[in-house]
């Protein structure tokens, strides 16, 4: 990624950080999924220079990255931020610097509660022993385990949502509500995959799809 913008947000007295958070974050995935470049992909990636270092985990900054200056500009940020133009600041674009030496994954973390994992974990222990010759109460015993360290991950920061996938008949308040996990993790030498990112603007998952963005301040 070339070319970059940063959004500060401006929260006050009657307007915290979260709730700014989600606002903006809502309109900023209408965005993206309006300017995605096939079905479930976006050419633009998003950042969170600020993240896990204030005490508000996501930080007060987003960061948007475009491999050309033309592509950033196309997105008019400032049109579908409007409603908030008194809460937020957009810089103007700029090039990425040339002495990178880390970069970063931010990708969403699907969590499940530990109520809801346990729910499944006969018929879940079941499958995992028979596939691979185990003995079902081990197995169990294992993923019992997993589910009580796995409450770690809900400590990740996070955004509260609403499902642009539901009726559209639906009014937004009426929508599902779901909270976006966000994980990020830093590397030195990010792997070599094509630059498509969801349309929330995080990285896959998967080896094969995910991609980092530069990581720097400023």
């Amino acid at each position: 990624m070339k070319y970059y913008l940063d959004i500060t947000l401006l929260p006050d007295a009657d307007i915290n950080l979260g709730f700014l958070w989600h606002k903006v974050y809502l309109q900023i995935h209408l965005m993206l999924v309006e300017h995605k470049v096939s079905d479930k992909d976006s050419a633009i990636a998003l950042a969170f220079p600020k993240y896990d270092t204030t005490p508000f985990p996501l930080g007060d900054k987003l960061r948007l990255f475009a491999e050309t200056e033309q592509r950033l500009a196309d997105l008019k940020v400032a049109q579908w931020l409007v409603r908030f133009e008194d809460y937020v600041h957009i810089k103007g674009i700029k090039a990425v610097p040339g002495n990178i030496t880390e970069y970063a994954y931010f990708r969403r973390w699907h969590f499940k509660s530990p109520d809801k994992l346990r729910e499944s974990v006969d018929s879940r222990a079941a499958y995992i022993a028979r596939k691979n010759g185990f003995v079902v109460d081990e197995v169990k015993a294992r993923l019992l385990a997993s589910i009580d360290n796995y409450k770690t991950e809900s400590m990740l920061p996070y955004i509260n949502l609403r499902s642009l996938s539901t009726d559209k008949h639906l009014s937004p308040v009426e929508r599902k509500k779901f909270l976006l996990f966000i994980e990020c993790r830093k590397v030195s030498e990010p792997d070599d995959n094509p630059w498509l990112f969801n349309c929330y603007g995080l990285s896959r998952r998967s080896d094969d799809a995910q991609a980092a963005v530069p990581w720097f301040d400023g």
